[in-house]
């Protein structure tokens, strides 16, 4: 019989800290969170949100401490995940900030970092969507898209840890300015902000919708705002829904082409549409993806939900520390 071993997972967002101690076959022991000001310098995040949530998780999990043996973290943006150090995030403002070392001093445990959406998606290799196939690709839908790849069983992370950008594929040379620099990327036309964008563009050029009436003004209109309308049967929501489920269409034929997948996984908020981008984003990859038989890759929503953060964590740890196979 195995020892009972634990881990923690983080997952650090925009207004608080998730943390959950979890058992070595992936089940949630038990799951805090605690608030951060993402405005204070990462240190400050560091030391009293991280920590804290931590410490926490870990004493109200009733376990004997000597029992947790490693935590983990996925960040967004660029690391270097050996040192430990978070190069550039976009979205917390961070360039250059050691994570690993001074969590590991506070905190007395071996650290491991990741990005984000490539650790979820060992979350799901090890327990989830992927279990049982050696070649697949997450992509995660939301604010932005990102993705990762297995291959041969392996989590291919490329000479800078860059593999699985895949949000930023152009699918229009002539599109919309995306966050990167680049023009016509996947993630400048079907991430939850641009759905929200192209909503608001078809409104104020005059479209009908029921969106006018369910915020105060357009600048509220969300990804979950056109989603609520598209259940109502609203017709430009269903529309720009259609629109992004080809997007989405375009750009996953050509990782199809590229890498032969047993599965594309797609999670994130914006894959809760379902089928409204599932059925469209099916089509488009029928009807492009000739040198590889149409239905060899299936496409099947992510296994995680909120706790897809954690769950990469804790099995990045898993794998780093060979408990997982």
């Amino acid at each position: 019989m195995k020892e009972e071993i634990f881990v923690v997972g983080i997952d650090l967002g925009g207004s608080h800290v998730t943390a959950a101690c979890f058992e070595r076959q992936g089940r949630i022991h038990n799951k805090v969170f605690h608030d951060i000001n993402p405005l204070e310098p990462p240190s400050e995040i560091l030391n009293n949100g991280i920590v804290p949530a931590v410490e926490k998780v870990i004493k109200e999990s009733g376990l004997d401490s000597s029992k947790i043996v490693g935590i983990g973290m996925g960040l967004p943006g660029t690391l270097d995940s050996n040192l430990g150090i978070c190069l550039f995030s976009p979205n917390l403002k961070w360039r250059n900030v050691p994570v690993k070392k001074p969590l590991e001093k506070a905190l007395n445990l071996p650290v491991f970092i990741l990005n984000d959406v490539r650790s979820a998606t060992l979350g799901e290799k090890y327990f989830g969507a992927g279990r049982g196939f050696e070649h697949f690709v997450c992509m995660a839908i939301g604010t932005g898209i990102g993705g990762g790849i297995v291959a041969n069983g392996k989590l291919v992370l490329g000479g800078c840890e860059g593999a699985g950008e895949i949000g930023h594929i152009t699918i229009m040379p002539d599109g919309p300015l995306c966050n990167c620099g680049n023009y016509g990327c996947m993630e400048a036309l079907a991430s939850g902000p641009n759905i929200a964008r192209r909503a608001r563009e078809a409104l104020l050029k005059g479209e009908e919708s029921i969106m006018k009436h369910m915020v105060k003004n357009l600048e509220e209109i969300s990804a979950e705002t056109v989603n609520l309308a598209a259940e109502k049967n609203d017709s430009l929501a269903l529309r720009i829904w259609e629109e992004t489920g080809r997007f989405l269409g375009l750009g996953v034929s050509m990782i199809i082409t590229a890498l032969n997948p047993q599965r594309i996984i797609v999670g994130g908020r914006v894959a809760q549409a379902g089928e409204l981008i599932f059925k469209p984003m099916r089509e488009e990859i029928k009807k492009r993806v000739k040198m590889i038989a149409g239905d060899y890759t299936g496409i099947v929503p992510a296994h995680f939900k909120e706790d897809a953060g954690v769950a990469g964590a804790a099995a990045l740890v898993l794998e780093k520390l060979g408990l997982i196979s």
